[in-house]
């Protein structure tokens, strides 16, 4: 564990020599030092994530407002891995989180504490993960026949299939769109993140991340931005030290803009343009329980990065 912390220090102290301008962005504002790595989520500046209680082993959704303090959600706790919760809007305009539990998927009013198990969208046989909000509607990613399919629907009714893939990593809903990556078959690990327009169904290609060598590429999952409109995902590479980018893809456009990152951030999600994106991290990238801690130093932090700036290349 300690020449694996050597290398990526080593890398994130080489990547930001490579690119001296990052030196100009605010220092983050930590909200949470965890004993496990977590996920987050956010919208209408709201920030969600899984708080892990070592005594029970247990994970709890707590949430941040505006940047606050955190503060528990009340519902029932989760064993075995963090909520793959995820924020946005129900038709009314309410902040609403979706997860799921055993396979199922469940919404959450953050305002009354309603929690609720959506009947019309989970499978009596098929189980559910990363479920995607947006303005009433919700997208999942559920595995059948060996194959994972991105479905969409509303709660009152049965959902439609969007995308059936080998495999699909993770999903975000927007107003319009859907953003999903892709995990490609490949002789090293590719990472393909795509855009679909809901209303024609285009499809498109909008980033590849590809790992070869000693370089470890990973995408986090996409978060929606409403102004301007598009979706913002982080790119890590443990190895090199080169590429460690919060990414901002504009629709109005179809623009690539680049922000510093890190090769620690395991999870990201867009809050507001002030104080920017939350960031869960480990000292790995990745959610395993020991991949916290080395020689007394606590990797798994929730944060704020304030204000990105975009000006970066790739």
């Amino acid at each position: 564990m300690n020449s694996l912390r050597t290398t990526i220090l080593a890398a994130a102290v080489t990547g930001a020599v490579l690119a001296p301008a990052a030196v100009a962005q605010a220092a983050p504002t930590t909200l949470a030092v965890e004993q496990a790595p977590t996920r987050v989520a956010a919208w209408n500046d709201t920030v969600v994530w899984s708080h892990f209680d070592s005594a029970t082993r247990t994970y709890s959704l707590v949430k941040s407002v505006n940047g606050g303090p955190p503060t528990a959600v009340g519902i029932e706790p989760r064993g075995g891995s963090p909520f793959d919760v995820d924020l946005g809007s129900s038709r009314s305009g309410a902040t609403t989180a979706v997860y799921t539990r055993d396979g199922d998927i469940y919404r959450l009013n953050l305002a009354s504490g309603a929690e609720v198990k959506v009947q019309g969208l989970s499978s009596p046989v098929l189980a559910e993960r990363d479920p995607t909000i947006q303005r009433g509607q919700i997208a999942f990613i559920r595995r059948n026949g060996g194959r994972d399919e991105l479905r969409l629907g509303a709660t009152s009714r049965r959902s439609k299939l969007l995308v059936r893939k080998r495999s699909i990593v993770s999903a975000e809903l927007g107003a319009r769109h859907i953003a999903y990556v892709e995990s490609v078959p490949s002789g090293f690990r590719a990472l393909h993140l795509r855009v679909r327009n809901l209303s024609t169904g285009a499809d498109r290609l909008v980033y590849k991340a590809t790992s070869g060598g000693a370089n470890a590429a990973g995408v986090t999952r996409p978060s929606y931005m409403s102004d301007p409109e598009g979706f913002m995902w982080a790119r890590t590479n443990n190895g090199s030290g080169r590429g460690n980018r919060l990414i901002r893809y504009t629709l109005r456009g179809s623009k690539l803009s680049y922000a510093q990152g890190s090769p620690f951030y395991n999870a990201t999600a867009w809050v507001n343009p002030t104080l920017g994106a939350v960031t869960a991290s480990s000292l790995t990238g990745e959610e395993s329980q020991g991949a916290c801690t080395d020689t007394g130093v606590q990797y798994c932090k929730v944060e704020l990065t304030g204000a990105p700036r975009f000006n970066l290349r790739p």
